[in-house]
C-alpha cells in the first residue's frame, strides 16, 4: 500500500527536478497508456490571467444544479494538495491519491517519460474524473493555453477571462503573444467565453464568440459576468446561476475576524490584480497595513510600486517555497519608489508579520491586509485560526531540495 505522505513527497520532489515546461508531447503519451481519461467526460477549459481561479468555483457550483456529479480542477491549492481535485465540492481522498498516482508513476518510469508536476497532477485529475465517471469537468489551465498540460481535455466551452502581463518568461512581452497563448485552448467549432480585456484573442473560424461587456467595478463583478455568461450557455436556472455566483474560493477577498479586527486576505500576485484590489477598497493610504510577498518571477518592480501608492505601512514577509522575493532584497527597492524606510518592516516569519501588523494596527486604529503569493496564506490561516485541513508536508522547495525522500 502506497502511503499518501510518501507519494506528495515523490511528487513535490519532481517539482524540484523537473520545474516548469510547457508542451503536449508527456501529456499525449501518459493519457494514452492510461487508457484516455480525458476523452471520458466533456469539459469546460479555462485560461486567463486573473479570474479564472474563482471563475472556474463558480461555474463549477452552477453546473452542480444540472448534472450529478461536476469535476473542478484548479491550481495551487491554500493548505493540502487535495484542494485541487473535487467532485461536487468534495476533495479528492487520500485513499483515492493513493490508488492512482502510483500508476502514472510507473508508466512513466517504464515508458521512460519523465513528466513535471503539473503534468501528473492534471493527469491524476483527468484519471479520478474519469474513475468516477463526471458529467462533466470544470478545468483550469496551469498559464497560457495552447502548450498547458490541461489542453489534452474534450473541451465544449471554453473560457478566457483575462488578459494581461504575467509569465512572461513563457508566454510573450506582448498582450498579442499571451493573447495568442491563451487562444490555444479553443477547440474547432466550440463556443468561447471572452471578457472584457480577453477580446483581443483571436478566435478562429467557424467559432463562435460570447462577449463579456465591461467595464465593472471591481474584479468580482467581472468573474461573475463571465461565469453567470458561462451558466447561460448550459441554461442553468437563474436561481441557481445567483446561488452559484455567490460563491468564491479560500483567500480571494477574503474576510476573516480575529480578535475583534477583520483582515482581509486576498491572492493578488500581478499589477493588475494588485490595483484592482487596492481600488476597490479605496482605503486611505496612511491607514493601512500590508503583509506582502512576492514571487520572484513576478513583475516585482510593478508590483511594489502599486504596493507603495496603497499602503502606509508594509510588512514584508518570505514565502517558504523557494521562489520568494527576500525581504532585504525588496526594502530598499520600496524605498527607492518612495516608501519612508521607518514604514517598511522585515519579518523572519509570516506568522510575526501578521503579529506585529495587527497588534500596531489596533494600536493606530488601521486596516490589516495579507497579499501577494498563494504560499503564504496557508501560514496566515493558521495563524488566524482557521482550521484547515493542512498536509504534513507542502510545496518547499527549499527543504524538498534537503530533505526530500524519493520513493522508488
Amino acid at each position: 500500500m502506497h502511503n499518501y505522505n510518501a507519494l506528495l513527497s515523490r511528487l513535490y520532489s519532481v517539482n524540484v527536478d523537473k520545474g516548469m515546461k510547457l508542451g503536449l508531447q508527456n501529456m499525449l503519451k501518459l493519457d494514452a497508456l492510461l487508457g484516455f481519461p480525458s476523452r471520458q467526460f466533456p469539459a469546460v477549459h479555462i485560461a486567463g490571467t486573473n479570474g479564472k481561479g474563482s471563475v472556474t468555483i463558480k461555474i463549477g457550483k452552477g453546473l452542480e444544479s444540472r448534472y450529478p456529479k461536476v469535476g473542478v480542477f484548479t491550481s495551487p491549492h491554500i493548505s493540502t494538495f487535495r484542494e485541487r481535485i473535487a467532485i461536487n465540492g468534495k476533495l479528492i481522498t487520500e485513499q483515492e491519491i493513493e490508488k492512482i498516482l502510483p500508476q502514472i508513476f510507473e508508466l512513466a518510469e517504464k515508458n521512460e517519460i519523465f513528466p513535471t508536476f503539473f503534468e501528473i497532477t492534471t493527469l491524476l485529475a483527468l484519471k479520478h474524473f474519469a474513475e468516477t465517471s463526471v458529467n462533466i469537468a470544470v478545468i483550469e489551465t496551469g498559464l497560457g493555453g495552447r502548450l498547458d498540460a490541461t489542453n489534452i481535455v474534450h473541451s465544449i466551452l471554453s473560457v478566457i477571462t483575462s488578459i494581461d502581463f504575467d509569465h512572461m518568461e513563457f508566454l510573450g512581452n506582448t498582450l498579442d503573444s499571451i493573447a495568442k497563448e491563451k487562444a490555444g485552448i479553443i477547440k474547432p467549432g466550440t463556443p468561447v467565453i471572452l471578457g472584457p480585456s480577453a477580446q483581443i484573442v483571436p478566435v478562429p473560424e467557424p467559432n463562435s464568440s460570447i462577449f463579456v461587456q465591461g467595464p465593472f467595478d471591481d474584479v468580482e463583478q467581472e468573474n461573475r459576468a463571465i461565469a453567470k455568461k458561462a451558466l447561460e450557455y448550459f441554461n442553468i436556472s437563474t436561481p441557481a446561476i445567483k446561488k452559484a455566483l455567490t460563491t468564491r474560493p479560500a483567500c480571494r477577498r477574503e474576510k476573516v475576524l480575529f480578535k475583534g479586527k477583520e483582515i482581509l486576505l486576498d491572492v493578488s500576485h500581478n499589477p493588475r490584480g494588485l490595483f484592482c484590489l487596492f481600488k476597490e477598497l479605496g482605503i486611505a493610504k496612511e491607514t493601512l497595513r500590508v503583509v506582502f510577498a512576492i514571487s520572484q518571477n513576478k513583475d516585482v518592480q510593478a508590483c511594489l510600486k502599486i504596493l507603495e501608492h496603497a499602503a502606509g505601512n508594509i510588512h514584508l514577509v518570505e514565502a517558504p517555497n523557494g521562489r520568494s522575493a527576500s525581504p532585504e532584497y525588496l526594502k530598499p527597492l520600496l524605498v527607492q519608489l518612495g516608501a519612508s524606510q521607518e514604514n517598511i518592516f522585515i519579518h523572519p516569519s509570516i506568522s510575526d508579520g501578521l503579529n506585529t501588523a495587527l497588534s500596531l494596527a489596533k494600536k493606530f486604529n488601521q486596516h490589516v491586509i495579507v497579499c501577494g503569493t498563494f504560499f503564504i496564506m496557508s501560514e496566515a490561516r493558521q495563524f488566524l485560526g482557521l482550521n484547515d485541513f493542512r498536509d504534513p508536508i507542502d510545496m518547499n522547495e527549499a527543504i524538498l531540495k534537503k530533505h526530500c525522500t524519493i520513493i522508488q
